[in-house]
């Protein structure tokens, strides 16, 4: 389903960054995801909502133009996941996820060898990568 585009950055100052074709695919509409961390699989899943809850599990959705951040600093140290580099990671949706309210779920498998972001420092990754397709 994905062709190489689509990635979801993980960023060292606590963030998860979807690119413009996940966060429009995925995410557009959307106020909030839940995040879940499967430690057995070493696997994030990302699960859209249509409205922001609060919640603990619940982070709100930061929209720039058609890109979206999303603030998870907690819920990275909570779960010991600390990047050292700003790594991107091909997402897979997975439908079976979700339950009956929510379509189903992006999921980041963190053992995958993810691409560290060139331009990393200044957080233009998604445009850099952008550039290089």
């Amino acid at each position: 389903m994905f062709h190489g585009r689509e990635f979801v950055s993980l960023r060292t100052k606590g963030q998860l960054a979807p690119n413009s074709t996940v966060s429009q695919q995925y995410l557009d509409g959307k106020e909030a995801v839940i995040l879940a961390y499967n430690e057995d699989a070493n696997e994030i899943a990302i699960i859209p909502l249509e409205e922001d809850y609060d919640k603990t599990n619940v982070y709100s959705l930061q929209w720039t133009d058609n890109r979206v951040t999303i603030a998870v600093s907690g819920f990275l140290k909570q779960n010991n996941i600390q990047p050292d580099q700003t790594i991107r990671y091909p997402p897979e949706w997975d439908e079976d996820m979700g339950g009956d309210k929510v379509p189903g779920a992006l999921v980041i498998d963190l053992d995958q060898d993810g691409k560290v972001a060139p331009a990393a420092h200044n957080e233009s990754d998604e445009e850099a990568d952008e550039a290089e397709a």
